[in-house]
């Protein structure tokens, strides 16, 4: 499908981060799906785009934007809805489950990055076979309804099960596709919410507030019901109206339709999902799975709560069915209660991005006298760190150690006090930044190699984490923090959002300390400790999982920091995990006129620069010379931050 045809689309070649876009899948009225290659990991992926056609449209920077002022909330709500739709989809790992892995801001818009399936839409094979047998029905259903049960478990409901959004993989296991969550509330037209004959009739109310489990069963059993019939079921609407008039209901039974070539128990079942009334129909999957007399699939290692470490608003023991308040009425008051649908528009926004930072967060008490080291435990082949408590100081420091550093050289570190954080000294010197032209895995930009000499700063033993983010920023962005990953490194927060945790973290210093981000060349410098290899240990990259949380280690998820073999200096997490926000803008070309005492990169270029690699790198891009740029109002899982502390309290060398 050409580009060319839709004229909001993304051009083919087209960049977004590190995605190449290579062509249209499909367009909706809120969003593009793209075929895209994955230039960092050269693997294809799918794409989609936020971009409602409704209430917003592409200008010629390529930005998206509403079409007027008066439809800014819809489309910023929307934007924020898409977004919580990504970070919960990233969190699931099912096999009948598309897998999101990666989301962000970009463009003034959103994008959800998801692995390309290959393989048919149910929907197509229907058209070639027009019916399935019960045998061919019952393959398809345990993985399905296991899926559905595991977003159910964690009270997340699909809202847009029909046969489209079905895809059937090369091996013939099927996985469920396209969420409607996003668009629950951004539109004007209640049909462009709906997949006529397959939404059950509570999701005409916009409200959302009969929807549930049993909203899922009915279009899933919409969807049963076409394999079964070789037609699409009956809109509900006609259904309740027909109801309303005492006639017959317009949809003929799957009883009827299926007789003679499925079982009577299966038909029923059926049926029963596609009860017109919310309230006689199954309540749960296990409900409905033991009337259809099939058994839940047995997946090794896999369990309704195995998922990504973002934990969940209101997370359910496993197997338990998340509680919903509704009202049981009878099917009169449900009619009456369609006309308060509520407006979209009157929802209070929440919080983007770029929302301002919350003002009544107060200063942070400072560290105790006794506070402990917990990372020093955790350095494993180094040498031991011991700490030591200096009077009157705002920060307790180690022995020092030689001025200048050498690769087994014990570092010297301070607990810092308003981030409870630990900082490494790093002893100031010359390197070579860069890579020659023969290191495997080299681009461009990280040539040529040139000497740069840096002065002492102090570095973040780990990436910042969500704990030090709470402390200081309180719950901003609002509902991202959980306290399970209180020790994970901070990710979704844009560079321009880390300058306003910059802005208030020098604020309750009162001029004492200075925190800022690094500079490439003192994020490398410190990276190679000593070393001028691709990485900072022997080898070419075989024991980078022995360090790093990447690709192959991750699960494709986050870990808490430090879990990992530290540098030579003692750092963490400098590679993999997440990649790091640098100081700097990112120039291609910086190298080939860069300073040779303490560079930094222009300060106005809207990309910047990111080191280190995330959980979900290959080898070459956790390289000491690798470099990655973005926009400053990137929001993604995979990028997050470390801090460079000035002027410590008691570091008077």
């Amino acid at each position: 499908m050409s580009s060319t045809q839709f004229t909001d689309a993304l051009p083919a070649g087209s960049k977004i981060l590190w995605f190449e876009i290579l062509k249209v899948l499909g367009k909706g009225g809120f969003g593009i799906t793209y075929l895209g290659r994955d230039t960092n990991q050269d693997q294809l992926v799918a794409v989609k785009e936020y971009l409602p056609s409704t209430f917003a449209s592409r200008t010629e920077d390529r930005q998206v934007h509403p079409n007027s002022p008066a439809c800014k909330d819809k489309f910023e709500w929307g934007l924020k809805r898409f977004l919580k739709e990504a970070q919960t989809l990233a969190r699931f790992r099912h096999p009948a489950i598309v897998r999101v892995v990666s989301f962000f801001r970009d463009a003034n818009t959103a994008y959800m990055v998801m692995e390309y399936v290959e393989g048919e839409g149910l929907d197509a094979l229907l058209k070639r076979k027009k019916t399935l047998t019960e045998e061919e029905v019952r393959k398809l259903l345990p993985p399905l309804l296991d899926g559905l049960e595991v977003l159910h478990n964690t009270n997340f409901i699909h809202r847009d099960l029909k046969p489209p959004n079905i895809l059937i993989r090369q091996d013939g296991t099927p996985v469920i596709l396209d969420f409607g969550s996003a668009r629950q509330s951004v539109g004007d037209d209640m049909t462009s919410l709906l997949s006529l004959g397959y939404s059950p009739f509570e999701q005409y109310d916009s409200s959302g507030e009969r929807q549930g489990p049993w909203s899922d069963i009915y279009a899933m059993g919409g969807v049963v019901y076409r394999c079964i019939s070789g037609r699409k079921p009956a809109d509900a609407a006609m259904r309740i109206a027909a109801r309303l008039r005492n006639d017959a209901d317009p949809m003929k039974a799957a009883v009827e339709m299926g007789r003679g070539r499925y079982s009577p128990q299966f038909l029923e079942a059926v049926d029963k999902a596609l009860e017109v009334l919310e309230t006689d129909r199954p309540q749960s999957i296990k409900e409905w799975r033991a009337l259809l007399g099939i058994e839940s699939m047995t997946t090794p290692g896999f369990s309704a709560k195995k998922m990504l470490n973002r934990g969940t608003a209101n997370p359910q023991e496993e197997g338990q069915q998340p509680e919903v308040k509704r009202k049981k009425s009878s099917w009169r008051s449900f009619i009456a209660s369609i006309n308060e649908f509520s407006t979209p528009g009157a929802v209070a926004p929440e919080p983007s991005a770029s929302a301002s930072v919350p003002a009544t967060a107060s200063a942070p008490s400072p560290v105790p006298a006794t506070a402990s080291v917990p990372l020093s435990e955790k350095v494993q082949g180094s040498a031991s760190l011991v700490l030591e408590h200096k009077k009157d100081s705002a920060s307790t420091l180690l022995p020092t150690v030689p001025p200048v550093p050498r690769k087994n050289d014990t570092p010297k570190m301070l607990v810092e006090s308003l981030t409870r954080s630990e900082f490494v000294q790093i002893v100031g010197g010359t390197f070579k930044m860069g890579s020659e032209a023969n290191e495997k895995g080299r681009k461009e930009d990280e040539g040529p190699v040139h000497a740069i000499t840096l002065n002492r700063f102090w570095l973040g033993r780990t990436p910042v984490t969500w704990q030090t983010w709470n402390r200081i920023m309180g719950d901003f962005p609002k509902g991202v923090f959980s306290p399970d990953l209180a020790q994970h490194p901070v990710e979704r927060v844009s560079w321009n959002m880390v300058q306003k945790f910059l802005e208030r973290l020098n604020k309750y210093s009162k001029g004492k300390k200075n925190f800022r981000l690094p500079t490439e060349a003192e994020w490398e410098y410190a990276v190679r400790a000593g070393t001028q290899t691709p990485f900072p240990f022997a080898g070419e990259g075989e024991s980078l999982g022995d360090h790093a949380w990447i690709k192959s280690n991750s699960d494709e998820k986050t870990h808490p920091v430090a879990e990992k073999l530290p540098n030579p200096w003692g750092l963490f997490d400098m590679m993999g995990n997440v990649w790091e926000w640098m100081a700097d803008g990112y120039d291609p070309g910086f190298y080939q006129s860069s300073p040779a005492s303490n560079p930094r990169g222009p300060d106005t270029l809207e990309k910047k620069s990111l080191r280190g690699g995330c959980w979900r790198s290959l080898l070459r891009e956790c390289r000491c010379a690798n470099r990655m740029s973005a926009s400053g109002k990137l929001v993604s899982n995979m990028v997050g931050f470390r801090l460079i502390l000035e002027k410590p309290a008691g570091d008077t060398q």
